[in-house]
């Protein structure tokens, strides 16, 4: 795995790290010429792994993911999944794992389901940030054919008084009766009012 900062100038001749298969790409992008200085470090058409965390995404990673042709496994945050165009993430025919992030501050962003699983029909394992149980039942519904685990990240209240605690319980046994309600055949764990999914 390769964590790239501050690129430098564009390296001639064939790339210094050809067999590297997995990214971390971090810092602002603001020089076009950085995907050549990335090209120019590693074999793109190698990358089957990145995660990039970014607020404010922009034109020079949505040109430089077309060059990931064979990538696999995406981490990306709830603010890039809204500004990719759907055409271009469904160019991704090999990528079958999707991490969407969310910032603490930035912690009532979730996926809009509907356009999502158009964007992703054949994504098998997904941790994505959710607010309803509607909108999960809706997911499982549309990706089940593929869908191998899922994690749902829920909205948490921090504060820790009793009311809290009483309404976490209810919560989780809300969750509970839901996930064992499901038709599809699977196995689920609750972990910090999250739920995590496995299907058979």
């Amino acid at each position: 795995m390769a964590t790239l900062n501050d690129l430098g100038k564009k390296i001639i001749g064939p790339p210094r790290f050809s067999n590297v298969s997995q990214l971390i790409l971090d810092g602002q992008w603001r020089n076009p010429d950085t995907i050549d200085s990335i090209g120019s470090l590693v074999c793109l058409s190698n990358i089957n792994k990145l995660i990039r965390l970014e607020r404010v995404p922009t034109t020079i990673f949505r040109t430089f993911i077309y060059s990931l042709i064979n990538l696999e496994s995406l981490t990306l945050t709830t603010y890039v999944l809204d500004s990719m165009n759907a055409a271009i993430l469904q160019y991704f025919k090999c990528l079958h794992s999707l991490n969407i992030v969310q910032f603490d501050n930035d912690y009532r962003h979730f996926v809009n389901v509907e356009p999502f699983c158009t964007m992703f029909p054949q994504i098998r394992h997904l941790d994505i940030p959710i607010d309803n149980l509607d909108s999960c039942q809706y997911l499982i519904e549309r990706l089940e054919k593929f869908l191998i685990s899922v994690v749902f990240r829920f909205p948490h209240n921090d504060d820790n008084d009793d009311d809290d605690d009483d309404d976490d319980d209810d919560e989780n046994a809300e969750l509970i009766e839901w996930a064992q309600s499901l038709q599809q055949n699977h196995q689920y764990r609750l972990r910090d009012g999250d739920i995590y999914l496995w299907f058979q």
